[in-house]
């Protein structure tokens, strides 16, 4: 009820919103030193948590009995333990994983699953997929059909990954080299937001830019910051050079 008489201005009510972030390789980094100020933080405490439950509790058990060994350690982005996480957790030669293609929109796109065929503990894996028939390859404009197979390199921490198509008779159709946030490879999946732009080359030896004009519009539309779009742009670039030579 409103008061007989007015009196001082007063807090009346205080709505709270909930928003969903999603956090990627770079946020989790930084939340760990936001964190390590205060309280005991191994390298890659949020990363290594965001992987598995049983990973999350063995991070609380090695920073509790650890203590002040782990905060002597490395703290940065390279040196995330990736091989022992991988080793515990997953991914290893012979997994399936799914790849998360995220959008600055907040959308998260499947791009299918794929077997693990190469895993290297520097936090590199290769995935090979089955592709069917119909349609072609987006940008490549080679033809899809039953019997292509897709081979897809991802990194730890890298912006950018290839996939190289290959007919039955494993001929080329092409390599696509996506441009996104720093990938992620988790147990099950892999995860990054892409950021438009991209790189490819055809399979005689073409190399282009393509999509440029996507993440202008992203841009444009707030959902990606300008620094990042030039660092997208920076990154599509040194790809471009990498592959012509």
């Amino acid at each position: 009820d409103a008061p007989d008489e007015p009196g001082e201005p007063g807090l009346l009510a205080a709505p709270r919103a909930t928003k969903w972030l999603w956090f990627g390789r770079d946020s989790r980094f930084a939340l760990d030193e936001a964190r390590r100020a205060v309280e005991t933080t191994m390298p890659g405490h949020h990363r290594t948590k965001a992987a598995d439950r049983a990973a999350s509790s063995a991070v609380d058990f090695a920073e509790a009995v650890c203590g002040s060994v782990v905060d002597d350690l490395d703290t940065g982005e390279d040196a995330f333990p990736f091989d022992a996480v991988s080793r515990q957790f997953g991914p290893l030669s012979g997994d399936r994983l799914e790849i998360g293609h995220g959008k600055p929109d907040g959308r998260l796109i499947s791009l299918g699953y794929g077997d693990v065929t190469e895993w290297d503990p520097e936090g590199k894996v290769t995935l090979e997929r089955s592709m069917g028939g119909g349609g072609s390859y987006d940008a490549l404009g080679t033809p899809k059909e039953n019997g292509d197979t897709a081979v897809t390199k991802f990194r730890e921490g890298r912006w950018w990954y290839p996939t190289t198509y290959r007919g039955a008779d494993s001929s080329s159709k092409g390599t696509y080299v996506n441009i996104c946030t720093p990938v992620e490879l988790f147990p099950d999946t892999v995860r990054y937001v892409d950021l438009y732009i991209d790189v490819i080359r055809r399979p005689d030896g073409e190399v282009e830019i393509v999509d440029e004009g996507e993440l202008e519009d992203a841009v444009a539309d707030g959902l990606v910051a300008v620094e990042l779009a030039e660092k997208a742009k920076s990154v599509a670039a040194a790809v471009e050079r990498a592959l012509s030579k």
